[in-house]
């Protein structure tokens, strides 16, 4: 599956509640409608067909991202959503309502887009 048609396909996704109010039990905020759907299409994550590495993570990386990437994303507002490689990730800033890139070894926030099809434009 290539990312694009991934994209394609949210909006027709139903949500996984379960998942999605633990997170939102976990982050202290209820998720957009948008990001929910997201995070609702596999629990068990996705490589995508991409130059670059591009995977969705699993439920269980997810919500374990904190202690894993040694990274406090829940005091952040982030939700790591996407492995981009090279120690970044895309995610979801909870507090702004926008996307982002995050390097989990320099702790640093970039490319911030409103919209998460704008870092797959080709």
């Amino acid at each position: 599956m290539n990312i694009h048609d991934f994209l394609n396909s949210i909006e027709k996704q139903s949500v996984n509640t379960q998942f999605v109010d633990k997170l939102a039990e976990i982050y202290g905020a209820e998720l957009i409608e948008y990001v929910a759907k997201l995070l609702s299409t596999s629990s068990e994550g996705i490589f995508f067909e991409s130059d670059d590495i591009l995977r969705i993570l699993s439920h269980k990386e997810i919500l374990n991202a904190s202690e894993e990437l040694s990274v406090d994303f829940t005091g952040l507002q982030l939700i790591p959503i996407f492995d981009s490689g090279d120690n970044d990730y895309i995610v979801f800033d909870i507090e702004k309502s926008n996307w982002c890139k995050f390097n989990i070894v320099d702790s640093v926030q970039f490319k911030q887009k409103s919209l998460l099809s704008e870092f797959f434009r080709n």
